[in-house]
């Protein structure tokens, strides 16, 4: 065994150790809480009972009343044992509260190493595969190999977020469309079965250009995000319907007819329908790139565990 693997595995096993501290750490600190809580319970309960005490000790009237009726130290003797109860419980609760502060003051010394512990590890496998990759073809050839796949990985997993990042700004832009349609959708159907109200024709044409000005935006960041898609996949297509209806003319001409209204609708949910189809596809694709992500990185941790252990396990020829 090399002196390099040799330090190697006394920082692996440092590290464990490490580690086991942190977790107990945390269960210190857990069961710290709660017992601090159970302290200031148990300090307004110890008040309450010494100034329960305090009463009945003071002479008086009402004390006088007391000791002639024959209960008074009967009560007094009463409280005194309820108050040391509380006085033995909350002593209890304050020892344990500093044995725990104490043994965490200790284990943050140690936790604070852990940092430390790592980097001279990584930096013992640096040197320990070097080693490997010079003097143990065999060993070498397997850890090339886990190295070229890593590195694939990390390239398409470039992509896969280039891809997410493109996705994002066109959902944004599509869904700000499906919104607007959606707005002038529900103004249209009051104009049909109801009474066209107050300015409901002007809202519903702001809605319809605000919704056609976000489909033309789309459009280029959905065409971006359908080429950062065939970098990812060729199984990953968009097929893009962003046709917002020409609404101009016709509303210019038949604003007050009636049959125009329902005429609009349809072209309103046409539009509509062909945004949201768009948008449910940028949503599934989303979702797809999304798992493809949560792919790489369990495999890229896999990689890294095969690594290391080719690295650690290896015996020296």
């Amino acid at each position: 065994m090399s002196e390099v693997q040799k330090q190697l595995k006394e920082k692996i096993t440092e590290l464990e150790t490490i580690k086991k501290v942190r977790k107990h750490t945390l269960e210190l600190k857990a069961r710290l809480k709660e017992e601090e809580k159970d302290l200031e319970v148990m300090a307004i309960a110890l008040d309450k009972e010494q100034k329960d005490v305090e009463l009945l000790e003071k002479e008086g009237l009402t004390t006088m009343l007391h000791k002639f009726l024959g209960n008074r130290e009967e009560k007094l003797d009463k409280e005194r044992e309820e108050y040391l109860k509380a006085s033995l419980r909350y002593n209890e609760i304050y020892k344990s509260v500093a044995l725990i502060r104490y043994e965490l003051d200790l284990l943050s010394k140690k936790e604070q190493t852990q940092e430390n512990v790592e980097g001279e590890i990584a930096v013992l496998l640096k040197q320990r595969e070097e080693e490997l990759m010079q003097y143990d073809p065999e060993v070498a050839l397997q850890l090339n190999g886990i190295n070229d796949q890593a590195d694939k990985l990390h390239k398409y997993s470039v992509e896969v977020e280039e891809a997410l990042s493109a996705g994002k700004v066109a959902f944004d832009f599509v869904r700000r469309a499906e919104y607007h349609l959606q707005q002038a959708q529900n103004l249209g159907q009051l104009d049909m079965w109801r009474h066209r109200y107050y300015g409901s024709g002007q809202f519903k044409l702001q809605s319809i250009d605000q919704a056609r000005e976000a489909a033309y935006q789309s459009k280029h960041a959905l065409i971006k995000f359908g080429n950062e898609l065939r970098d990812v996949s060729g199984n990953l297509q968009l097929h893009v319907n962003m046709e917002i209806e020409d609404f101009g003319q016709f509303m210019n001409v038949f604003f007050q007819n009636v049959i125009n209204d329902w005429l609009l609708q349809q072209k309103i949910n046409k539009s509509l329908a062909n945004v949201s189809g768009t948008r449910q596809q940028v949503e599934y694709l989303m979702q797809q790139l999304d798992q493809e992500r949560g792919t790489i990185k369990t495999k890229l941790e896999q990689l890294e565990i095969q690594r290391k252990e080719t690295i650690i396990n290896s015996v020296d020829k």
